[in-house]
Formats: C-alpha cells, structure tokens, sequence
C-alpha cells in the first residue's frame, strides 16, 4: 500500500481516544536507558536500543529482538513505548495492516511505520504502554515466506507472541506493577488478522481484542477470483461513474433516513434493473459490466467443495481503486495487466499472497490458479491456516476471560464482510455461551477500515466498549459512533452534511428508525436496535 494510504487508514483506525473508566494513573518507576531495562528484560528477549523521547510525548522508547527457533532461527523485532507520565495500567498492542513488516515507533523513519505515528502519540498521551512488531520481516508484501517456514510461522502468530510476551513483561517492571496489567490488541485487515491469530493460538496475550477482517477462510482468494475474470473480460470493467449510479439506486432502494445501507443483501437490489436499453452510458449497466457486478458479489470457491461470501453491493464506488483500477485492463502480462495505467491494490497483494502463503513460489502468477483444479482448491485449503484464523474454536480465550469485539465494515472493497458474519454463526455453533465474551457489529457505510460514508470512529468506540467489559464487566449493547460529515458527490452538490451519530447494534441486530415523522434522520438517539 502506498504511504497516502496506509496514512489515512492509520488516521481513520487508530485516533482516539476517549476511554471511560480509566484506572489511576502513575508515573514511570523505571529508568529509561540500556542498561536498566536490559535488567528487567525477560529471558530470550535482547534490548538493542532504549530512547528517551522528549516531545511530544515523553516516553521511554525500548527497541529490541528475540529470535525464535524450531523452526529457525528467525529474528522478530519489537518494540514497547512506555509513558512518562499518567500510565494508566493499561497496555496496548498494534494491529499492523497488510504482511506488517514494520516495527511501529514515534522516531522511525520507515514510511509506511509513519503512518502509525499520530495514532501512538495521542495512546501514549492517554496513558497507554504502546507496543509492536515487524512479525519476524521486512516489508508489507508476503513473498519474504518463500522457503522460509521459520519467517511464515512468526508472521502467522508466534512473532506476535514473542513479541507480546517480551514487551508486557517489560512494561511491568517498569512501573513495579503490582496491580493487574490490562492488555488489549486492536487491528484492520493485517491488524485484524494479527489479533484473530492471538486470539486463536494465544489466548493468555490479551483481555480484549478489536478485530476486523481477520476472521474467517477466505484467505483473500476473493482477489484472484475476480481479478481473473476481469483480465480475461476486460470489456466487463466498470467505471466509477457507472459505479455512483449503481451505490444511488441501491441507496435509494435500500437505504434508511440517514442514507446508510444496513442490508448485507442489499434488499434484494438485483444489478440488471440498471441493464442498458441501448447505448452505454454512465446511468447504466452493459451485460458485461452486470456480470462483473455479479462476480463480485458472488460466492467463491476457496477450496474443495468449500465457498465463502463475496462482496457486498452496499458501497461499491470503493470497488473503484482497491478492487477494478482505474482503467480497463489492457494485456494479459504478469507484471500489470493495467499499463501503462497502475494496477489496481488487489493486483500485487493478490500476486504476493499467492507466492508466499500458498504455493511457495516467488514466480507464482495470478492468472494460473486454477478454480477448476482440485489441487490448487487443496492448496489453498491447506494453507488457510497458516496465516489466518480459520477455526471457530476460540474457546481457549473465552476461558482466559478475554473479550472480544469483531465489527465489519459493510461496505468493505477490500475483504467481503461475509467472512465475519460467516465466521460469527461457525463461532456460535462451536462454542457455547458466545455472547458472554464476544460481539459481532456490523457496520453501514465503511469501506476498508474507514472511509465511505457510514462511521469512521466505529474502532475507537469499539475500543471503549471492549476496556469496559474486560475491566468492568459491562457487556456492549448498542454503540453510538459517529458518521462522516461529508455526503457523496452524486446524492446532490457536495456540500457538507450535518453533523451526525449513527447507531450500531450487536449482530444480528440492525438499527432501526423510530423517530416520528420529520424527526432528525442524524441522530443515533431516533433510532433502536431490533
């Protein structure tokens, strides 16, 4: 992802925070140079570098390493961002996107870990103990896996784990805890990812998890899936203009008050009401761009006799850049199909993920995995698991105690919120009493993480939501968030909207209006959970 991108999500995931109930807060005990915290270091964890940062939060910034074995050996780094003042006994982890591949610090000069900066710095302010991992390489693409089992596996779970171990253990010597440290992990897409993994294969690390995309078997085959249709029917591209008018008419046929689309089925707006009746234009579909749509939409093989959900048709103007391109593609070569436009985001994570997660080769092209072969279908059954929490099973962490909040963005361009709301029902069906420790939201309006129009704040309130239930017991019902201020271009002139809250409900409730006639739409206090 480039850096513009990574930015925005990180703004949009990260921000925060105003979180109730916070715990007395104290002032470092320790002494923040090598020497002293390579004392308190636990075993198998080596201290590199440890920083006094001054401004604009002081803190005591620790770097280090721990190199794991069997397989191995293989270096994770990591790091622990300790605050000066008003720690509030509270420890946080970030859920790093894409492969990772960046040790997450306020000084580093790496530019997709400066994305992370703003967020860490107003944690750090709030009084959080704020750490992080490369997970074992460099890089935000998974090709570094290639005949590298030792670097797979760290990526997959136990990089994060070492990592955690290493840096909780720091962070409660340092402040001669003698109270219980709560620990919480929140992550998007890779971050959602890494905190399922935890969940799943750690469950000792943490309290509470806020975790999006990172349930569930799809394995991100959806890229290939329907990139591969697309190169192969070009003519099937659809231009973002055609996708405004198709995001209107869905609106308009399924949307609330507030112009939110709540429906993962979109109340059963079928694409072809738009079919063209004579030439091609922007207010209309061809036969090919309908079968695209479709595609999309559809449910994809990931392996034998296995299929997961595909994307929703709540938002699709965000299928634009991450999903379809810019243009139409123009050739069929495995380095971009679109040139000399660039390739769509989906184009060289899909090539990556498919090198390194699956078939283990660093030549692996897009276009030759094969749906209709059962051993490509096996392959990718095979290695679902590697790098993602495939098992329902998390039952592990409900007996630790830890809680949990998974939310989907529902107008995803990125991850088909299917693979939450599929793995929530295969989590109910496996472990008994799933409402005692975890919650499902499914969020209107967010595309990847944020952006779109729905509400851009939904992980920093999940945030508040799962401190409380971990440290006070009070499970979350209906959440307020807030939305952006900003309509679409093509709902009228662009001017902003007014300020609003929107109401999100736990799964499988939905948020309903209730409001009397000519009461404010905005407003999450007009509408309830049923």
């Amino acid at each position: 992802m480039k850096l513009r991108k990574i930015s925005r999500l990180s703004a949009w995931l990260f921000s925060t925070l105003a979180v109730s109930g916070m715990a007395a807060s104290a002032q470092a005990q320790g002494v923040c140079n090598l020497e002293s915290i390579k004392a308190i270091a636990p075993e198998g964890a080596v201290v590199d570098a440890v920083t006094a940062v001054a401004a604009p939060v002081a803190h005591c910034e620790v770097l280090g390493h721990t190199i794991t074995q069997n397989p191995g050996p293989n270096r994770v780094e990591w790091t622990v961002m300790l605050p000066d003042y008003r720690f509030n006994g509270r420890y946080y982890f970030v859920g790093l996107g894409a492969a990772a591949g960046v040790v997450p610090t306020t000084t580093t000069k790496d530019p997709i870990g400066q994305g992370y900066i703003p967020a860490t710095l107003k944690l750090l302010g709030a009084g959080f103990a704020v750490a992080g991992t490369d997970t074992g390489h460099k890089g935000s693409r998974w090709d570094f896996a290639v005949d590298n089992p030792a670097a797979k596996l760290d990526h997959g779970h136990r990089g994060a784990h070492v990592s955690a171990v290493a840096t909780q253990a720091i962070t409660r010597a340092y402040y001669s805890m003698d109270k219980k440290l709560y620990r919480y992990h929140l992550g998007c897409s890779g971050g959602g990812r890494m905190g399922a993994m935890a969940a799943l294969h750690h469950p000792e690390d943490y309290d509470g998890i806020v975790a999006s995309t990172g349930f569930g078997k799809g394995g991100s085959v959806w890229f290939p899936w329907i990139l591969q249709y697309l190169i192969n029917n070009p003519e099937g591209w659809v231009s973002l203009p055609k996708l405004e008018t198709l995001e209107r008419k869905v609106a308009e046929h399924c949307a609330g008050p507030d112009g939110l689309v709540r429906d993962p089925d979109a109340c059963g707006f079928d694409p072809a009401s738009l079919r063209c009746k004579g030439e091609s234009t922007d207010q209309c579909l061809t036969d090919a761009e309908i079968k695209m749509v479709n595609r999309i939409t559809s449910r994809h093989p990931v392996g034998p006799d296995d299929t997961s959900g595909g994307f929703t048709l709540t938002n699709p103007t965000g299928w634009s850049a991450f999903l379809l391109g810019p243009t139409r593609p123009t050739n069929k070569g495995p380095e971009n199909p679109w040139a000399p436009a660039p390739a769509p985001y989906s184009w060289g994570l899909g090539q990556s993920i498919l090198r390194g997660m699956y078939f283990n080769d660093a030549d692996f092209n897009i276009m030759d995995l094969d749906f209709d072969n059962p051993e490509h279908l096996q392959t990718l059954a095979d290695h679902h698991a590697d790098w993602g929490a495939v098992s329902p099973d998390i039952s592990a962490y409900k007996k630790a105690g830890g809680k949990l909040i998974l939310w989907a963005p529902l107008g995803e361009n990125a991850v088909p919120p299917a693979t939450e709301i599929e793995y929530y029902h295969a989590l109910k069906d496996t472990v008994p009493g799933t409402d005692d420790f975890m919650r499902l939201y499914v969020v209107p309006g967010v595309q990847h993480c944020a952006g779109g129009p729905g509400p851009q704040d939904s992980p920093d309130r999940f945030l508040d939501n799962v401190i409380a239930w971990a440290e006070q017991g009070e499970r979350p019902d209906a959440i307020v968030t807030s939305a952006s201020t900003e309509i679409p271009r093509y709902f009228g002139n662009g001017a902003p909207a007014p300020a609003r809250t929107v109401l999100v409900c736990p799964y499988p409730q939905t948020a309903v209006f209730k409001g009397k006639e000519g009461a404010f739409a905005y407003d999450a206090r007009n509408w309830k959970c049923q």
